[in-house]
């Protein structure tokens, strides 16, 4: 297939070679999903104990692994550079790294001495993250090169970028045909501008960059999950029919059989569920709001790990 996408005199848009990242990402993620489906299936079979709890939580990791791997993969399939009069833009996945032309002060075509180590993502065909080359020093790659011959460096005042152009060598040329027609010289003592990273609606979402906020929200997930783990492991030592007295379950006068304690973590999780949803809504106006209702999803947590005690206690 043909490097250059869309060619003109004020744009051009070349893709690196993707096929062999794509498919290896995604056979990652195709194979923890059958995982994960088939963790269900003989956990499904188990009797209610912690160690089913386990198997469905093993499951549960094997899909959040599946969806990492098929967003890494959608990053690959989505890398392209983008080269105009304004600079460089490199599109991966929800991410545009934009590097003005004033700041270009050269290529480098790649050579097998420069041996690149990269220590951010990385397998076959697909590298993505900061790395070391020994001409260089400390890289940020964007690449899927699979021979460091296939790599391109692009020098700036104090990062360099690793890319990977189907064609390096028409890659280069266009690259320094925008940048001798491009942008206006920098005025003595001025700065260039620096390189900027736009992120789409999601990935620029306030909480991306709220530590607090993050800690609040893990801090209410993993109480949650802990109950669930707790409700499996106590629910062998059960009597057949039990007593739940709590409010947030409902005054319960009769017995009930001892499937009813998992109303417990159910709802517990349906309330973190609603608390999460309106916390990430509020997050982009108040901040402090946001917060207070993830703080409400930890107490609500510590509440019905109440219930499950006393429901524990009575039976």
């Amino acid at each position: 297939m043909h490097a250059v996408l869309l060619k003109g005199q004020g744009l051009t848009i070349e893709r690196p070679a993707r096929t062999t990242g794509t498919l290896v990402g995604a056979g990652a993620s195709s194979i923890a999903l059958i995982l994960a489906l088939a963790l269900v299936l003989r956990a499904s079979g188990w009797p209610v104990s912690f160690t089913q709890f386990l198997g469905y939580l093993g499951a549960g990791l094997l899909v959040l692994l599946a969806l990492l791997f098929a967003f890494w993969s959608y990053g690959c399939f989505s890398l392209r550079y983008v080269l105009d009069r304004a600079g460089l833009t490199i599109v991966w996945g929800p991410l545009k790294h934009f590097i003005p032309v004033e700041r270009i002060q050269g290529f480098v075509h790649g050579r097998g001495e420069h041996r690149p180590k990269v220590s951010g993502l990385s397998w076959r065909g697909y590298h993505v993250g900061r790395g070391y080359v020994d001409e260089f020093g400390r890289v940020l790659f964007f690449s899927t090169h699979r021979a460091p011959e296939e790599l391109v460096y692009v020098q700036t005042g104090d990062t360099t970028y690793a890319l990977s152009p189907e064609d390096p060598a028409r890659f280069v040329a266009e690259a320094q045909r925008f940048r001798q027609a491009g942008g206006a010289p920098i005025a003595a003592g001025a700065r260039p501008s620096p390189p900027a990273v736009q992120r789409n609606i999601l990935a620029s979402h306030p909480i991306s960059a709220d530590r607090v906020a993050q800690l609040l929200a893990l801090a209410a997930v993993v109480l949650n999950i802990a109950l669930w783990g707790f409700v499996f492991a106590i629910y062998p030592d059960l009597n057949n029919q039990i007593q739940i007295e709590f409010p947030p379950i409902g005054d319960v006068t009769s017995l009930e059989p001892r499937s009813e304690i998992f109303k417990i973590p159910f709802t517990a999780t349906a309330i973190l569920f609603t608390n999460l949803l309106a916390a990430l809504l509020f997050q982009w106006r108040e901040r402090a709001a946001a917060n207070l209702l993830l703080s409400g999803g930890i107490f609500f947590q510590a509440v019905f790990w109440i219930a499950a005690f006393v429901a524990y206690a009575n039976a």
